[in-house]
């Protein structure tokens, strides 16, 4: 299985998609901004992240930017999941975002979404 970090703000979905994600088997961590994402990222290498858009203090597409700039990241999937789907749509393009997945995300199409990057 693969080790999955999530970039959410909202709590109710960190805790959601991270009993999902460990009940099949994944390595789970929740990071809950932006700025923990900026200090923890380069020490995590996740294979996957789910990335929220709309966030406190910077944007989604900042983390992403941020994901894509770094060479010890440069095999980590990145699926954007948002309920802002220009927002979403518009950082796929700009900073190669791997997949979009609109908010409500139902947990069958979370753990295909996950088990298609690992």
């Amino acid at each position: 299985m693969g080790k999955i970090l999530i970039i959410d703000d909202d709590l109710e979905i960190c805790e959601t998609f991270s009993d999902i994600l460990a009940t099949a088997g994944h390595n789970v961590e929740v990071l809950r901004s932006n700025a923990a994402a900026f200090r923890l990222l380069p020490r995590m290498k996740p294979d996957v992240v789910l990335l929220d858009m709309n966030m406190p203090g910077s944007s989604g597409s900042v983390t992403l930017s941020f994901i894509r700039r770094l060479s010890s990241l440069s095999h980590t999937k990145v699926i954007i999941v948002s309920g802002h789907p220009e927002m979403a749509i518009a950082a796929l393009s700009t900073w190669g975002g791997d997949l979009f997945l609109a908010k409500p995300v139902t947990p069958r199409k979370l753990l295909d979404a996950v088990a298609s990057y690992l």
